[in-house]
């Protein structure tokens, strides 16, 4: 009888000890957006959004910071806007766009590593065009419009996953 309840008592503890190591797995990594290549690159050909007809500040130079999360099979989720300068209704395009991109694992993150993250996507900045003088005032003007969103960085950047050693 005893030998039995040791046998049930260790099964009990690997089912608890898989099930903790699996929802440790789909937690999200928190990562910055200059490490996001230590774990995930776009496979996305092009980004794709709905674009309302008509709203608020749709025509104007704008910037959104849209914080996601990249899931172990390369989609996102959980999208949204932490801030959009100036306020109006590109933050439904931002999301949109950022909803399409597909993403592959890099070389280190052979675990498929979940991530969490955030990007600053530059809307409706100028065409760089005319004389050197004009592209200088339009290149000015565009690094003003992303400065105004200075993507933050998320709460606890984490280190990149060692690669997996071959036997």
């Amino acid at each position: 009888m005893q030998r039995r309840l040791s046998l049930v008592r260790a099964v009990l503890a690997a089912g608890v000890l898989l099930c903790a190591t699996a929802s440790a797995q789909t937690t999200p990594r928190s990562v910055a957006a200059k490490d996001l290549a230590k774990y995930w690159l776009v496979a996305s050909e092009a980004m794709e959004a709905m674009v309302p007809n008509t709203g608020v500040n749709l025509y104007v130079p704008s910037c959104a910071v849209v914080r996601y999360v990249i899931n172990s099979d390369g989609t996102t989720s959980d999208v949204r806007v932490e801030k959009l300068v100036p306020m109006g209704d590109l933050g439904g395009v931002a999301t949109s766009a950022i909803r399409s991109l597909r993403y592959a694992p890099a070389a280190s993150n052979q675990g498929l590593v979940p991530v969490i993250t955030s990007v600053t996507l530059p809307l409706n900045l100028p065409l760089l065009r005319g004389t050197p003088e004009e592209r200088a005032r339009i290149e000015a003007q565009r690094a003003q419009v992303v400065a105004a969103c200075d993507a933050p960085v998320p709460e606890k950047a984490a280190p990149a996953p060692t690669p997996a050693r071959r036997s």
